[in-house]
């Protein structure tokens, strides 16, 4: 009897693998729906080039605690952690997870929004000691941004890293955790370069 239900449950989690490796192929090409995004992208001029590389596939979601809207990439979730402020996780490891705070830039000094962030990323390490970012790859960018500010707090087993940008009439305020061993980093700042006022 044993046999035969182990048998009936491999043979059952088998078809929900097939099932769910088709549902994803067949969502492939719906995502990718205009080669000429390819074709163009050689010739394209720099504004362009910089719209496309903000783009991310994915499903746009709508935060419930807040006034804006996100793509998220495939194994992360976004759920409301606090009020005005949400949760980006990665569903695998959610140790890996990108708070995010937005405001309306007109009614806050982005300056103090910063100086708050940097003194959260000093307290998150037992040296105290935060870095600024300067690799291209770990800072958003696209042509809606403005005033980003970037940096990592040092000495942690995990790393944190904090990001202060104005997009699209919002000021944005990210805290990022991650791991050492397999960094999502670029995953987060992809995601965080789609945030839009809605």
């Amino acid at each position: 009897m044993k046999k035969i239900f182990s048998i009936l449950s491999i043979l059952l989690l088998t078809f929900l693998i097939v099932a769910c490796g088709a549902s994803d192929e067949e969502a492939t090409p719906n995502d990718n729906n205009s080669p000429s995004e390819d074709t163009t992208s050689n010739g394209a001029t720099e504004n362009e080039q910089e719209k496309d590389s903000t783009e991310v596939s994915g499903t746009t979601v709508k935060s419930e605690n807040q006034e804006y809207s996100i793509t998220i990439l495939d194994g992360y979730e976004l759920t409301a952690e606090e009020p005005n402020k949400d949760l980006l996780f990665n569903k695998e490891n959610d140790v890996q997870s990108m708070r995010i705070e937005v405001y309306n830039a007109s009614e806050v000094n982005m300056a103090d929004i910063t100086n708050n962030l940097v003194e959260i990323l000093k307290a998150s390490t037992s040296e105290g000691k935060v870095d600024e970012i300067t690799e291209a790859n770990l800072i958003p960018s696209g042509k809606l941004l403005e005033d980003v500010k970037a940096y990592e707090a040092e000495g942690t087993e995990n790393k944190v890293y904090g990001y202060t940008f104005l997009q699209d009439g919002l000021g944005v305020r990210l805290t990022i955790f991650d791991t050492n061993e397999s960094p999502t980093l670029e995953d987060f700042v992809k995601m965080a370069e789609t945030i839009k006022i809605d």
